[in-house]
């Protein structure tokens, strides 16, 4: 695979795919992303792949296997990457910086949608918009991911610093406003014009003045 799909390689199911398999994959990615995984059948998969429609069954299950082959690696490496990267970056020259943290974050997240974004698109689509595929994505992320994440929000509100909601409220409001300047931009189909760099500062301040507890 190509550097594009970096995210890939140490992956379970895809670090030992043959070459045709990695057509099926790389097709897979394609059709989903331009025209939808419930308007796309293994057929057509597999014509756009060259390759018979049953190569891709020696590889995968079924079409919703396929799927989650390239949805996994985002719950399994980038979302654990995120929450060791918080409790690592919240801290600035030894003290705990809510604003530092969010700033890093938002920049490095667009950046790893704009450089995947035919995956990210497929992810944000199928995680919003069907309900069995979100169930799964959900029970495959690695549960001790999470705890040190909670202890550097706990730390935050200890300190006064962090509002004084439930840890899962706040990574639902961080994720809901992210996800929504994404979605707005990349997933919607929209011909205007934006200042990105004064949208993300916008996007940062308003979470900060959001999680930040009033005096």
């Amino acid at each position: 695979m190509d550097n594009q799909f970096d995210i890939y390689r140490e992956a379970e199911k895809t670090e030992k795919l043959t070459p045709k398999q990695k057509l099926i994959f790389q097709s897979a990615i394609e059709l989903f992303s331009d025209q939808g995984y419930a308007n796309t059948s293994t057929k057509e998969i597999s014509e756009h792949a060259g390759v018979s429609e049953g190569s891709i069954f020696r590889k995968f299950k079924n079409k919703e296997d396929l799927l989650m082959a390239i949805l996994e690696p985002l719950t399994h490496e980038i979302l654990p990457q995120d929450l060791d990267e918080f409790s690592r970056t919240t801290y600035q020259d030894g003290n705990l910086n809510l604003k530092y943290f969010l700033t890093t974050m938002i920049n490095d997240r667009i950046k790893l949608f704009k450089y995947n974004h035919k995956i990210m698109k497929i992810f944000l689509n199928e995680f919003i918009y069907n309900r069995q595929i979100h169930d799964r994505l959900v029970e495959s992320i690695p549960k001790k991911s999470f705890k040190q994440f909670n202890e550097v929000l706990d730390e935050l509100k200890e300190k006064q610093l962090l509002i004084n909601w439930d840890n899962l409220e706040i990574f639902r409001f961080l994720a809901s406003n992210i996800l929504g300047y994404l979605i707005q931009h990349y997933i919607i189909v929209d011909t205007t014009e934006w200042n990105e760099t004064s949208e993300i500062e916008h996007v940062t301040d308003f979470i900060v003045k959001g999680l930040t507890p009033t005096k």
